[in-house]
């Protein structure tokens, strides 16, 4: 997602760009399917907010399993959306604006230098290699150490992410339910074709392991929660991720990392797509800046990036630290009981465009 935003960005601004998918579209992805108000206002930017409302569920309402407490909260107006369809939305409209798109291909920067970076393209056993005055890497949590050009500064660690489609009909559609304790916090939202994502992110290490496999780790987290009664059937495909915490230099050169690419906190409701696509359009535009000097843009990214987005992920990461509590989960659902008007300053925060 943050790739096809800063694609579709750059060809707003009159720049050539080539949007390289290693995967073939639709396909799913581990997500917890969640856009709220703030990704709507980028999707305004980028042109498609008729298309991802026309193809998703809108989401008002939050429920929350905390401390043997259930909350409920009125919230922004959101969309839950699967990631096989909102995906190619994106795809295509980086394709309506004249971006040069390849699927099924994979990229490798090969150097770079003063003058360009070289990247070798793979594609259906064709080897290539092309020039190119600015890179923008946003392949994801996989994208591993970027050449050795964007080193870590925090190495993954901590919870892995999991993601599920399943049936149910005890979840209602418009609402999005959280349930945490001591292993972790599962999502629940249904989606517009009837389906249920399943979302969590649970303690990754031999001790955690040892309490089962995630979908009975999944289970155990509910049917310990308020939502006990919720019954799930026909799951999918189990899918996982590597330990979600890392950061890294975000660019160097000019080369740059976007999206979860560049680094990753836990967020919940849609925080993390919304974050991507928010910096592929500022990266977009200290690209496309007539101001700017691309043999240092990375190095100035890596400083902009880092700016944009502290407060923002200072905020998630006490949120979801704070959910792993069973002290502070006590105390934020009495409170949140007696005055659900206090959530409102959080949640303004977490939707600012």
């Amino acid at each position: 997602m943050a790739g096809a935003a800063c694609a579709i960005r750059l060809r707003s601004l009159g720049v050539a760009v080539d949007l390289v998918e290693k995967s073939v579209f639709p396909r799913a992805k581990v997500c917890g399917c969640c856009i709220g108000e703030a990704g709507l206002k980028v999707f305004s930017q980028l042109g498609i907010r008729a298309d991802v409302l026309d193809s998703g569920m809108p989401t008002r309402r939050w429920c929350a399993s905390l401390a043997g407490q259930r909350i409920e909260l009125s919230i922004p107006e959101g969309v839950a959306i699967s990631r096989e369809v909102l995906d190619p939305l994106m795809m295509n409209a980086a394709v309506r604006c004249g971006a040069n798109v390849s699927m099924n291909c994979t990229a490798v920067v090969k150097g770079s230098t003063r003058d360009g970076v070289s990247v070798q393209l793979d594609q259906n056993g064709t080897t290539s290699l092309h020039d190119y005055s600015c890179v923008v890497i946003a392949a994801g949590l996989r994208s591993g150490n970027c050449s050795g050009l964007l080193p870590w500064t925090e190495v993954p660690h901590g919870p892995f992410g999991i993601s599920v489609m399943a049936s149910s009909a005890d979840v209602d559609p418009g609402v999005i339910y959280m349930a945490c304790n001591e292993d972790g916090y599962v999502g629940l939202v249904k989606l517009a074709d009837g389906r249920v994502d399943v979302a969590a992110a649970l303690q990754s290490g031999q001790a955690s392991g040892a309490h089962g496999d995630p979908i009975t780790r999944v289970r155990r987290i509910l049917s310990a929660s308020q939502f006990a009664s919720i019954e799930l059937s026909e799951f999918g495909t189990v899918m996982t991720t590597p330990p979600l915490r890392r950061s890294r230099r975000a660019g160097h050169g000019r080369v740059l990392a976007i999206g979860d690419a560049a680094g990753y906190v836990e967020p919940f409701t849609g925080e993390g797509m919304t974050w991507g696509m928010q910096g592929g359009i500022a990266a977009a535009e200290l690209i496309a800046s007539p101001f700017g000097d691309l043999n240092d843009v990375g190095d100035v990214w890596d400083r902009k990036l880092a700016a944009l987005l502290r407060r923002r992920k200072r905020t998630c990461r006490l949120v979801t630290t704070a959910l792993r509590s069973p002290a502070a989960c006590r105390i934020a659902a009495g409170t949140l009981r007696l005055f659900p008007s206090l959530a409102t300053p959080l949640l303004r925060s977490m939707n600012k465009a």
